[in-house]
Parts: structure tokens; sequence; C-alpha cells
């Protein structure tokens, strides 16, 4: 097995859904514009800015707090599989990238549970811009939140 680069790393989880896969894929294909009534505490805004929601190329800014600091990022939607129930998230700008990150990417697939929900499995694949940059941890934990509140929202809805 060969080993990533030091600077390389790949942040794995997982995140157990009530709700059945095809919802939860579908909410992350195209519905995550409402995550800033969901979980507004995290996630303050998440903007359009070129394409059309649930398609690849979609392009888009959020503004987030993680760390007690406010910050924007702009994604953009890389590739989306419905079938396989795969999505991968690119962030090309802003504060996730400068100082921290050369490259910066949230991949998901999502599988179905014998219980009717479904399992996410998160990798948050990056490149620091140096050693002294610390691992994405916090991401991480305001991810499992963020998804924690879409659980709850589709479960009710």
């Amino acid at each position: 097995m060969s080993q990533l680069p030091p600077l390389q790393g790949k942040l794995k989880y997982d995140i157990e859904y009530k709700v059945p896969v095809e919802k939860i894929h579908e909410f992350w294909r195209s519905s995550f514009g409402h995550i800033p009534k969901l979980s507004p505490n995290i996630v303050q805004n998440v903007e359009l800015v070129e394409g059309r929601w649930g398609n690849e190329g979609c392009t888009h800014n959020w503004t987030y707090n993680i760390d007690g600091k406010v910050s924007t990022s702009v994604l953009i939607t890389e590739e989306v599989d419905c079938k396989k129930k795969y999505i991968s998230f690119k962030v090309i700008g802003g504060d996730l990238l400068e100082p921290y990150y050369k490259s910066f990417k949230f991949v998901v697939q999502f599988t179905p549970k014998d219980d009717g929900g479904s399992m996410g499995s998160w990798i948050l694949v990056y490149e620091k811009l140096n050693e002294n940059v610390p691992d994405p941890i916090s991401m991480r934990e305001k991810s499992v939140q963020i998804n924690k509140d879409i659980d709850a929202y589709l479960t009710q809805a």
C-alpha cells in the first residue's frame, strides 16, 4: 500500500441517516442551499454563483463559522453519480485554501441500510500548504453536525 506524501491527507468518517439513501443523496445533490436554515450557527449562507443546483459544474459560495471565525469558500460540484449515490465538491477559492490548503475536496457516497435508513461515507481529501497546518478535524466535526441537522429535517419532512 502506497503512502500519501506528508502534506496530503484523507480524513474519513461515516454518518448514519434515518432517511432513505435517495432522500439524503437528493438533498446533497440539489437542495444543500437550504443548509443555512437548518444549521444557522454553522452555515450563514450558501448562494448559487454559476450553473444549476444539482448539476456538475455548479459553483456555490459558502459563508460559515469554523472555530469561531466567519469564513467564505467557493465550491464547485465536481462529480454527481445518481446511480452510485456519489457526489464530490471541490473548493476552488476562499478562506479554506489560503493560507491553509493547496487543495481541498469533500467526497461522499451514500449506501442503503437494512433498516431503511442510509450511511454516508465521507472523505475530506486535502493537501496542506505546509506541515504546520492542522488536519481539518474542525471541518469534520461541523460536517457531522450539519448532517445531523439535515437528517432531522428530512425525517420530519
